[in-house]
């Protein structure tokens, strides 16, 4: 990434009025930036143009908005930066209407059948089209040659499977390869056509930002794209490869809409989730994450309940993420009951500013996700197959309070992994030789590793190994069984501390059996497997064969260790919540990772703890209270009285922002106690030492 404007450095909280066209209608610029001010916002994405004209557009491609009168995009930036707020102007040129499609049919979408493809109800444009590669760059032209714009947005930015003449030419021509019709796993070509969509992504993305610097060096590019998602093959499937677009752009941006017809079960905490991911792999790039004022994508005018929004408006900035509300239209909603939630949250970051700038993580945890894993062998199946056991172990983790890491597979290595007691990989799938010589090192040096299922045994490109490509899982597969109604033995209480009263654990989903190498290392089983129960007719719900095959494997592998579950632990923690698999989790995290926090607290409520300026004397604590959360929105806070907190470090002051009050301090077993009298939707704790 290349210099970015000093602005877009520090906390700035963005308001995105996404205008419809009716909206231009009387509209008043002063007014609108007013109350993006009053609501605490520093920072505005406006409408510019892609689909229709937010100015007075001279090129030939781009239709004026008939309802506007005079230049909204030049009024509103005049009064924004007279105010001192800076402005993104949108682009989208995804889509566009009927007259151009008329006038260039080839500038659009094909499917193999050679059907035009469509979103809502426009035509999808091109990317590899005179449109995308020529007239965007006259449309940022025009507008960088009128106006003193802080930066463009682009939102829809994706590279679509398009089948077109132009699409199979630029592929032949890059890769020597007919392109895929269809997706097709078997096919090397359609392997081959998703690494170059990520490649071509990134390089137009560069190209565009180049070019936007070449006309003022103030300017920034940011871009509409996720690090994760519900369902990650929209990530293939739009050519967005976290590590790649991050580095072509000057903010990332990212959508986190949380619309009520999101998937069950609800994964609440997504927000915070993709600030994680990307600053482990862009540590001093600016994060901003998006969210929809709507509480159904498909009905923009109605609102989110209004704990909802503000719950992940304070998940985003507890990770270091500078927020940004969507709305549809401007403030005179239809549905206004949300708006008093985002000033309250926007005010308290306002206020606070210096207290959010620059927050670093301490973590000695670190969870893998794999987007190649996603891609190669998630395949058509992502969630079945691997997202949700990442998400189960996510979940684990929030619960059990501990601090933790989310790396990227596209962007880690020896020097960040040494950062690090523990690595957890659920079901990692596909490694490279590369990453796996990395883990295996670094687990060698005295790092310690939890992996689940199927890690390591499939290759870079999703294709099967004949045994682990981790060396520091010393064991060698006999067999999947399918393990519905089956059991696990729990056999060293010592090992496994909290199951006095518990004997068996449920199984279900398929256990992989395994078998030792031969090796010196010393390995430790548990778990043992209890075969299906084939009747559970009540008066036969018993069995006769106990085995030997386990479901917990822990071995030494240099200076570490690895304690490797050969069944998707993660997994049915996300789907069914069941109590005993976080636990284990969380034993054998504590195992190797000492606390730097830990609370009595429910599982419901998220502590997040990070040093400030990369200041280890100025820390921030936050606790988000989602109880009362029961596989729908949050629609009401449950207070919570009376919580224990203990944080490592000599600290001799904390502050509740919110509230402006002190709590008192108790040094104790290397670290600091604390009470919160009282959380209702959030508390933020700011924690420092004398100096």
């Amino acid at each position: 990434m290349i210099g970015t404007p000093a602005f877009w450095k520090r906390p700035f909280r963005m308001i995105q009025p996404n205008l419809r066209k009716i909206d231009a209608r009387d509209l008043d610029p002063k007014r609108l930036v007013d109350q993006v001010i009053d609501y605490g916002g520093n920072a505005m994405l406006i409408n510019g143009g892609g689909i229709v004209a937010w100015y007075p557009s001279d090129l030939p491609h781009h239709p004026v908005n008939e309802h506007m009168r005079g230049d909204f995009l030049g009024e509103v930036l005049q009064e924004a930066h007279r105010r001192g707020l800076r402005v993104l102007v949108r682009l989208d040129i995804s889509k566009n209407h009927p007259a151009l499609y008329e006038e260039h049919p080839e500038w659009f979408q094909r499917t193999p059948e050679d059907d035009v493809r469509r979103g809502w109800t426009m035509r999808l444009t091109c990317f590899n089209s005179p449109y995308w590669q020529e007239h965007n760059f006259e449309l940022v032209d025009e507008i960088m040659s009128r106006y003193a714009v802080d930066g463009f947005f682009y939102n829809a930015f994706h590279y679509d499977h398009c089948t077109c003449e132009k699409c199979q030419e630029a592929f032949r021509e890059a890769t020597g390869l007919e392109l895929p019709q269809q997706e097709d796993w078997d096919d090397p070509a359609w392997r081959t056509f998703v690494q170059f969509r990520y490649r071509r992504m990134e390089e137009y993305t560069k190209r565009l930002r180049s070019f936007i610097r070449e006309r003022d060096p103030r300017a920034i590019l940011t871009v509409d794209f996720r690090l994760t998602s519900d369902n990650p093959s929209h990530l293939r499937e739009a050519g967005w490869r976290g590590p790649r677009m991050a580095e072509a752009v000057d903010v990332i941006t990212l959508e986190a809409f949380n619309p009520l017809q999101r998937p069950l079960p609800k994964y609440y905490l997504w927000a915070g989730e993709q600030v994680r991911v990307g600053r482990t792999f862009a540590p001093n790039q600016p994060i901003s994450i998006i969210l929809t004022y709507s509480e159904i994508f498909g009905s923009r005018r109605t609102a989110q309940p209004p704990v909802q929004i503000a719950y992940d408006l304070m998940q985003i900035a507890a990770h270091g993420g500078q927020p940004c509300v969507a709305l549809s239209g401007t403030f005179e909603q239809d549905d206004r009951k949300a708006l008093p939630a985002i000033k309250k949250v926007y005010h308290h970051l306002r206020d606070h500013a210096d207290s959010y700038r620059d927050p670093r993580s301490p973590a000695r945890v670190a969870l893998l996700y794999s987007q190649t894993t996603m891609d190669y062998y998630g395949q058509d199946d992502v969630m079945g197959r691997c997202l949700a056991e990442y998400r189960g172990f996510y979940e684990a983790l929030v619960e059990s309070h501990v601090q933790f890491d989310v790396l990227h597979d596209g962007r880690f290595d020896a020097s960040l992994l040494s950062r690090y007691d523990l690595l957890i990989l659920p079901n990692v799938a596909a490694l490279t030789d590369a990453q796996a010589t990395v883990i295996d090192n670094y687990i060698k040096e005295g790092g310690h590793l939890i992996a689940s299922h199927e890690t390591s045994l499939y290759a870079g490109e999703g294709l099967p190994r004949e045994g682990f490509g981790l060396r520091s899982i010393p064991r060698r597969l006999v067999d999947r069984r399918e393990c519905p109604g089956s059991y696990l033995r729990i056999m060293d209480k010592d090992l496994l501390r909290g199951f006095e009263e518990t004997d068996l654990i449920a199984l279900d989903g398929i256990l992989l059996e395994t078998e030792p190498l031969e090796t010196p290392l010393q390995q430790v089983t548990d778990l043992h497997l209890i075969p299906p129960v084939r009747n559970n007719t009540p008066e036969f719900a018993y069995w006769e064969e106990e085995l030997s095959v386990p479901g917990l494997v822990i071995a030494s592998h240099g200076e570490g260790n690895v304690a490797y579950l050969p069944w998707e632990i993660g997994k049915f923690y996300h789907l069914f919540g069941v109590p005993e698999y976080k636990k284990i989790i969380n034993l054998l995290v504590r195992h190797w990772a000492s606390p730097l926090t830990t609370t009595d607290a429910p599982g419901s409520v998220e502590v997040t703890l990070y040093h400030v300026q990369g200041d280890r004397r100025h820390a921030l604590v936050h606790l988000l209270n989602a109880t009362g959360r029961q596989s729908k929105p949050l629609t009401e806070t449950i207070p919570l009285t009376d919580i224990a907190l203990w944080v490592q470090g000599d600290y001799t002051e904390a502050r509740e922002l919110f509230r402006n009050k002190e709590i008192p301090l108790v040094r104790d077993e290397g670290g600091v106690r604390l009470t919160i009298p009282e959380l209702e939707a959030f508390a933020a704790i700011e924690l420092l030492r004398q100096r």
